[in-house]
């Protein structure tokens, strides 16, 4: 399968030239804004089908948050125009300008102006109004500048004006990955928003592991009670279940091949006699971290002490709890378990993604694992990895696993749970290779194949904790009546050290039924935080569950 490279350089450091401000509503707040888009400086809205590649350095506003009053002066010298008309604010501190873009609907005129001009200029306001038409189409733009009005300044704004299109998609500058990054940013990003973003992108989607496949997949998989993430994954599953079902079923039923519980037992005597054990994972699925968790305590009583993750930033400050900072893959739910629990059964976690451009990324990720061992010859390491870097041997490249082999003189144990999707009566089933080695089913150099349907939930994560009902009320819920929306859970210790950089214990979606929500925890204290798919919190408090 082709992997999108985004996925693969992961610390989630990525420089945003896209600056959204969220500022608080206004009564009569516009709406065109909704289907608005965004890449670095190319601005896009799909239901009014305007276009406009601005110069660098510029910053967005989104146009339905803002007071109506940061522009009501504005348009005094406009009788037309109406806060619901407005659809975009942007500006550049570094020129000085502040720019309101309207939309509306006009008769058709025997004057079709494809080209902007300039209205009116206000040299009190150091104001300036255009248009430009298209058939009934008008954009009216009004720039405002705290610096002189002089010719340079018209000739930005003459720029600017040619740079509008009507009817006209840059589909080189609006891509399914700038979506993800613009929507989806390092710290407390609301994935429901996203995914809304991701669907209706004015975009074509090609082949079932598309690009827009593999952010939507992504995304989703961070909220749980998700019926969008079962019917992507449900899909992403169908032509390998029909493959592996009759198959897996067979060897269900040997000796060797070892299920739930027993799976551990077998793992403890491999983990006895080797010093460093592969896992892979799909960054689809939160329950390939599940297993993983599982897995950490059976490794932990013989011996190993060194966790290295792929596309992990270890954070300088707060190092011991996962937050956001740390990288995409980390940033879900259930992977911030899994690092959790390596932190409290005493493992030393690190990163072994490489970060050096001057060096391939297999070799240089087997460089920094092996690095592990040269400071700590004794060291028995977990090595957490996606899809194939665990291969020790393929016909089309080199992977990390090879080169580690190869640089260390060790040979991994490697467990690939992303191969095989199978219907089993067990939550896990683990094949050893050599069931697989004679068979074309698959490909894969792994020395055992696991089958993984287990159920993520907080009730696994917390096994003894007693669960009660949880209860948050607000009057806001009423307005989102009978829509989806996402709700988060924070542990109170994590948020107070952390505040927004604090990944929840469990988000997930729920269809709002009235001004109250329901729903089961540990006993403890929370911060609780609902979103909706319009990237608005409606709900931000403390609660204490008892």
């Amino acid at each position: 399968m082709t992997r999108i490279k985004t996925f693969g350089i992961m610390p989630r450091y990525i420089n945003f030239l896209l600056v959204l401000f969220f500022i608080s509503c206004s009564t009569n707040k516009s709406k065109l804004s909704e289907n608005n888009f965004f890449n670095k400086n190319y601005f896009y809205n799909d239901s009014l089908k305007v276009g406009i590649d601005f110069d660098k350095k510029i910053q967005f506003k989104e146009a339905s948050l803002v007071k109506e009053k940061e522009y009501k002066q504005l348009l005094k010298s406009n009788k037309n125009l109406s806060s619901k008309d407005l659809f975009l604010v942007a500006g550049s501190k570094e020129n000085g300008i502040e720019m309101y873009f309207f939309y509306q609907n006009i008769k058709p005129s025997n004057v079709n102006l494809t080209n902007a001009r300039i209205v009116a200029t206000d040299t009190v306001h150091n104001t300036l109004f255009f248009e430009k038409q298209k058939g009934k189409r008008k954009i009216l733009g009004i720039v405002k500048t705290n610096l002189k009005m002089d010719s340079d300044f018209s000739l930005v704004v003459n720029d600017l004006m040619n740079k509008i299109t009507i009817d006209s998609l840059n589909q080189r500058k609006l891509s399914f990955p700038s979506i993800f990054i613009n929507y989806f940013p390092s710290t407390h990003p609301n994935p429901l928003y996203a995914s809304k973003k991701l669907v209706t992108a004015p975009l074509q989607s090609e082949g079932e592991n598309s690009a827009k496949f593999q952010f939507l997949s992504t995304v989703n998989s961070f909220m749980s009670n998700n019926k969008k993430y079962d019917s992507l994954i449900g899909g992403y599953e169908k032509k390998r279940k029909e493959e592996f079902n009759s198959l897996i079923n067979d060897f269900s039923k040997r000796d060797e091949v070892y299920k739930d519980s027993a799976i551990f037992g077998e793992l403890s005597q491999v983990a006895k006699n080797n010093k460093v054990l592969m896992l892979n994972e799909d960054h689809y699925y939160p329950k390939h971290r599940l297993f993983a968790m599982e897995l950490l305590e059976t490794l932990k009583a013989n011996g190993y002490n060194y966790l290295s993750l792929e596309g992990f930033n270890a954070s300088a400050e707060n190092e011991f709890t996962p937050n956001y900072h740390n990288g995409l893959y980390t940033s879900e739910p259930y992977f911030a378990h899994f690092i959790r629990k390596a932190q409290l059964l005493g493992f030393t976690i690190l990163g072994h993604e490489n970060v050096d451009k001057s060096v391939e990324r297999e070799i240089g990720q087997a460089k920094n694992i092996l690095k592990i061992l040269d400071k700590d010859p004794n060291a028995k390491i977990f090595v957490y990895v996606g899809h194939s870097h665990l291969e020790k041997k393929s016909e089309n490249k080199k992977w990390m696993a090879e080169y580690f082999k190869e640089l260390s003189g060790i040979n991994p144990i490697t467990i690939n749970q992303t191969e095989i999707c199978a219907d089993t009566k067990q939550a896990l089933i683990l094949i050893p290779c050599r069931y697989l080695n004679d068979t074309t089913k698959t490909k894969s150099s792994a020395d055992y194949f696991l089958i993984n349907n287990l159920n993520p939930s907080l009730k696994k994560i917390y096994p003894l904790a007693v669960f009660k009902e949880a209860k948050i009320k607000s009057e806001e819920f009423l307005e989102y009546k009978n829509e989806e929306i996402l709700v988060e859970v924070v542990d109170s210790t994590e948020f107070g050290l952390l505040k927004n950089r604090a990944i929840p214990i469990e988000s997930f979606l729920t269809i709002s039924k009235g001004k109250e929500i329901t729903f089961e925890l540990p006993i403890g204290k929370y911060h609780i935080f609902v979103k909706t798919d319009k990237d608005k919190t409606i709900y931000n408090k403390d609660i204490i569950v008892n």
